[in-house]
Protein backbone atom coordinates (compact mmCIF):
# COMPACT_ATOMS: atom_id res chain seq x y z
CA UNK A 1 0.00 0.00 0.00
CA UNK A 2 1.12 3.42 -0.82
CA UNK A 3 1.23 6.35 1.61
CA UNK A 4 -0.84 9.43 0.84
CA UNK A 5 1.04 12.23 -0.90
CA UNK A 6 0.79 14.70 2.00
CA UNK A 7 1.92 12.20 4.58
CA UNK A 8 5.31 11.27 3.08
CA UNK A 9 7.61 13.79 4.78
CA UNK A 10 5.18 15.45 7.08
CA UNK A 11 7.83 16.14 9.74
CA UNK A 12 10.26 17.72 7.30
CA UNK A 13 7.51 19.66 5.50
CA UNK A 14 6.12 20.98 8.76
CA UNK A 15 9.55 22.10 9.88
CA UNK A 16 10.16 23.76 6.52
CA UNK A 17 6.82 25.58 6.76
CA UNK A 18 7.64 26.79 10.27
CA UNK A 19 11.00 28.09 9.09
CA UNK A 20 9.35 29.86 6.16
CA UNK A 21 6.76 31.42 8.48
CA UNK A 22 9.46 32.63 10.89
CA UNK A 23 11.47 34.08 8.00
CA UNK A 24 8.34 35.81 6.63
CA UNK A 25 7.60 37.24 10.10
CA UNK A 26 11.16 38.55 10.41
CA UNK A 27 10.98 40.11 6.94
CA UNK A 28 7.61 41.63 7.76
CA UNK A 29 9.01 43.08 11.02
CA UNK A 30 11.93 44.59 9.10
CA UNK A 31 9.52 46.08 6.54
CA UNK A 32 7.33 47.60 9.28
CA UNK A 33 10.41 49.07 11.01
CA UNK A 34 11.66 50.53 7.74
CA UNK A 35 8.24 52.02 6.95
CA UNK A 36 7.83 53.53 10.41
CA UNK A 37 11.30 55.09 10.15
CA UNK A 38 10.53 56.40 6.68
CA UNK A 39 7.22 57.93 7.81
CA UNK A 40 8.50 59.34 11.12
CA UNK A 41 8.00 63.14 11.00
CA UNK A 42 11.22 63.91 12.84
CA UNK A 43 13.26 61.74 10.48
CA UNK A 44 11.49 63.17 7.43
CA UNK A 45 12.15 66.73 8.63
CA UNK A 46 15.78 65.95 9.32
CA UNK A 47 16.13 64.46 5.84
CA UNK A 48 14.45 67.51 4.25
CA UNK A 49 16.71 69.90 6.17
CA UNK A 50 19.75 67.92 5.09
CA UNK A 51 18.62 68.03 1.47
CA UNK A 52 17.94 71.77 1.62
CA UNK A 53 21.29 72.41 3.29
CA UNK A 54 23.02 70.42 0.58
CA UNK A 55 21.19 72.35 -2.15
CA UNK A 56 22.18 75.69 -0.61
CA UNK A 57 25.78 74.61 -0.23
CA UNK A 58 25.98 73.42 -3.82
CA UNK A 59 24.32 76.62 -5.10
CA UNK A 60 26.85 78.71 -3.16
CA UNK A 61 29.67 76.62 -4.54
CA UNK A 62 28.38 77.02 -8.10
CA UNK A 63 28.03 80.78 -7.60
CA UNK A 64 31.60 81.06 -6.29
CA UNK A 65 32.82 79.14 -9.32
CA UNK A 66 30.78 81.20 -11.79
CA UNK A 67 31.55 84.65 -10.31
CA UNK A 68 35.07 85.04 -11.73
CA UNK A 69 33.91 83.85 -15.15
CA UNK A 70 30.99 86.29 -15.12
CA UNK A 71 33.20 89.18 -14.00
CA UNK A 72 35.71 88.37 -16.73
CA UNK A 73 32.94 88.31 -19.37
CA UNK A 74 31.57 91.64 -18.12
CA UNK A 75 35.02 93.20 -18.32
CA UNK A 76 35.49 91.89 -21.85
CA UNK A 77 32.10 93.28 -22.88
CA UNK A 78 32.96 96.72 -21.52
CA UNK A 79 36.30 96.68 -23.30
CA UNK A 80 34.76 95.54 -26.58
CA UNK A 81 31.77 97.92 -26.52
CA UNK A 82 32.64 100.99 -24.41
CA UNK A 83 30.19 103.47 -26.00
CA UNK A 84 27.02 101.32 -25.69
CA UNK A 85 28.01 100.40 -22.16
CA UNK A 86 28.48 104.07 -21.22
CA UNK A 87 25.11 104.90 -22.77
CA UNK A 88 23.53 102.07 -20.82
CA UNK A 89 25.09 103.27 -17.57
CA UNK A 90 23.88 106.83 -18.23
CA UNK A 91 20.39 105.57 -19.06
CA UNK A 92 20.35 103.53 -15.86
CA UNK A 93 21.52 106.51 -13.82
CA UNK A 94 18.91 108.77 -15.44
CA UNK A 95 16.09 106.34 -14.87
CA UNK A 96 17.21 105.82 -11.28
CA UNK A 97 17.22 109.58 -10.67
CA UNK A 98 13.79 109.92 -12.28
CA UNK A 99 12.31 107.15 -10.17
CA UNK A 100 13.89 108.65 -7.05
CA UNK A 101 12.47 112.11 -7.83
CA UNK A 102 9.01 110.70 -8.57
CA UNK A 103 8.98 108.73 -5.33
CA UNK A 104 10.14 111.79 -3.39
CA UNK A 105 7.40 113.95 -4.94
CA UNK A 106 4.80 111.29 -4.22
CA UNK A 107 5.99 111.02 -0.61
CA UNK A 108 5.72 114.79 -0.17
CA UNK A 109 2.22 114.82 -1.64
CA UNK A 110 1.22 111.90 0.58
CA UNK A 111 2.58 113.71 3.65
CA UNK A 112 0.66 116.87 2.72
CA UNK A 113 -2.55 114.89 2.33
CA UNK A 114 -2.00 113.23 5.68
CA UNK A 115 -1.37 116.59 7.36
CA UNK A 116 -4.52 118.00 5.80
CA UNK A 117 -6.53 114.96 6.86
CA UNK A 118 -5.12 115.12 10.37
CA UNK A 119 -6.20 118.78 10.78
CA UNK A 120 -9.48 119.28 8.92
CA UNK A 121 -10.26 122.46 10.87
CA UNK A 122 -7.05 124.21 9.82
CA UNK A 123 -8.41 125.14 6.40
CA UNK A 124 -11.59 126.44 7.99
CA UNK A 125 -9.61 128.38 10.58
CA UNK A 126 -7.48 129.96 7.86
CA UNK A 127 -10.56 131.01 5.92
CA UNK A 128 -12.15 132.44 9.07
CA UNK A 129 -9.01 134.41 9.89
CA UNK A 130 -8.89 135.83 6.36
CA UNK A 131 -12.56 136.82 6.59
CA UNK A 132 -11.97 138.51 9.96
CA UNK A 133 -9.04 140.51 8.62
CA UNK A 134 -11.04 141.58 5.58
CA UNK A 135 -13.92 142.65 7.83
CA UNK A 136 -11.61 144.69 10.05
CA UNK A 137 -10.17 146.45 7.01
CA UNK A 138 -13.66 147.26 5.72
CA UNK A 139 -14.68 148.57 9.16
CA UNK A 140 -11.53 150.73 9.40
CA UNK A 141 -12.18 152.30 5.98
CA UNK A 142 -15.81 152.96 6.91
CA UNK A 143 -14.77 154.61 10.16
CA UNK A 144 -12.29 156.82 8.27
CA UNK A 145 -15.04 157.91 5.83
CA UNK A 146 -17.39 158.79 8.68
CA UNK A 147 -14.70 160.82 10.45
CA UNK A 148 -13.78 162.62 7.26
CA UNK A 149 -17.44 163.51 6.67
CA UNK A 150 -17.91 164.74 10.27
CA UNK A 151 -15.37 167.45 9.83
CA UNK A 152 -12.42 168.77 11.77
CA UNK A 153 -14.12 168.83 15.19
CA UNK A 154 -14.33 164.94 15.22
CA UNK A 155 -10.61 164.38 14.62
CA UNK A 156 -8.55 162.66 17.22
Amino acid sequence: MQEPVGAQDSGANTEQLRTDIEQTRADLGDNVTALSEKLNPRVRMSRAVGTARGNVMSAGSRARQAAPRTARRAGETVRDYPLPMAAGVLALAGSTATVWAMRRRAAKARAARQRAAARPWSALAGAAAAALLARRQVDRKRTERIRAAAGPWFQR
